[in-house]
């Protein structure tokens, strides 16, 4: 068991974008203090621990006995090589979204994370989105959901990612999806080209059905979700952060009241909330395991050509 220093002592491995995304948070908050960053690239590493008065590293290992808490921001597939040997000392871990690319390595964290009792929280940063907050605060019965439909495209050019879209894309909405919808996923049928875009239509087992689609090489910028109900229409917008509810005669739209925070700050501070009170995070592994299992799925659905 580690035992915890105030501010928490925080290493974030993986410096690319969201690696320094992570960075630039740890430090902004009181709670915590940034020791050291790991990196593969030692020139990148010194170069941010210069910047940001921390010590850098090559190897996760050297780490070991001088962090209260990781943030895990590597390339997925070797999360659990990196994720493994702190959890197997009980370091706690923030690990970046998608947890894993496959299975057995999503187990192999949560029995390191299980053995030592250690907190591990799975970086799906759209739960924390104040519009995503304002919307699963308003408890809507599952049962009650007819039609969730969900787009997120982004125009081409932007940052270079190794994962399929599905993985990298579509596993934010799976997420904020299955937030929603307490019943299991009975149906998958999908189409598209896994590097580029990818549309999947889900079915419940209550009846509920939702259309998610994902495009790295849109046209333009959308975040989006509209949810149907016998009663209301709400229609979610990720990017400007409003919830607008209308009762599904009237048309008449009220816009719920969003907060006005940081998601990846928020999602953090819940993190290192979970370390200090031993509480579980908002996204555990099990709940990411269970957005990748939809994920292969879909991702199966279109090899097949089941759309």
């Amino acid at each position: 068991m580690v035992e915890l220093h105030l501010p928490l002592r925080i290493a974030v491995v993986g410096l690319g974008p969201m690696g320094m995304h992570h960075v630039r948070a740890v430090t902004d908050l009181v709670a915590t203090k940034l020791v050291a960053v790991v990196d593969t690239r030692k020139d990148h590493a010194e170069e941010v621990a210069r910047q940001f008065n921390s010590a850098a590293f090559t190897d996760v290992s050297h780490v070991m006995g001088a962090v209260d808490a990781a943030i895990i921001a590597t390339p997925p597939d070797v999360h659990a090589a990196t994720a493994v040997p702190l959890l197997n000392i009980g370091i706690p871990c923030l690990i970046e979204k998608p947890l894993a690319l496959n299975e057995a390595d999503c187990k192999t964290i949560m029995a390191a994370a299980a053995k030592t009792k250690a907190i591990v929280a799975v970086g799906h940063v759209e739960r924390f989105n104040p519009a995503a907050e304002a919307l699963l605060a308003e408890n809507i019965p599952s049962a009650e959901i007819s039609h969730i439909d969900v787009k997120r495209f982004s125009p081409a050019g932007g940052r270079a990612v190794a994962t399929d879209v599905v993985s990298d894309m579509t596993i934010h909405d799976l997420d904020v999806v299955l937030a929603l919808k307490d019943s299991d996923v009975v149906g998958v049928k999908a189409s598209g080209a896994p590097d580029t875009h990818a549309t999947a239509h889900l079915t419940f087992a209550d009846g509920t059905t939702a259309t998610i689609a994902a495009d790295r090489k849109a046209d333009t910028r959308v975040r989006a979700l509209s949810l149907r109900t016998p009663r209301f229409e709400y229609m979610l917008d990720f990017m400007n952060r409003t919830v607008a509810k209308s009762a599904s005669q009237s048309g008449a739209p009220q816009m719920l009241s969003v907060q006005s925070h940081d998601a990846l700050r928020t999602e953090i501070a819940d993190f290192l909330s979970s370390v200090t009170t031993k509480q579980h995070p908002r996204v555990t592994p099990e709940h990411a395991l269970k957005s990748l299992h939809v994920a292969w799925r879909i991702l199966g659905a279109i090899k097949d050509g089941s759309a």
